[in-house]
């Protein structure tokens, strides 16, 4: 008898993901199962966060995108 092979875990890609992470500290009751289907895509992120906000979705990328700009630009500002 062979023994079935083990189904990756959703759990650990969606928490690899910095979208999926950052949308879970600003909104922590997502429903994880949804964001997995998202994938690691912001906008699709953005517009399930959407439904249950009245943020607009080029809003909640933004959001989401702000973290990633950050850790490549210089953390200085002359403005």
């Amino acid at each position: 008898m062979t023994t079935p092979v083990p189904a990756s875990n959703p759990r650990s890609a969606v928490e690899k993901c910095v979208f999926v992470q950052r949308a879970m500290f600003f909104w922590p009751r997502l429903d994880r199962r949804t964001l997995a289907r998202c994938g690691c895509d912001p906008r699709k992120i953005a517009a399930y966060v959407a439904r249950r906000t009245s943020l607009s979705v080029d809003a909640i990328t933004e959001l989401l995108e702000e973290s990633v700009r950050a850790d490549t630009e210089p953390s200085f500002y002359f403005g």
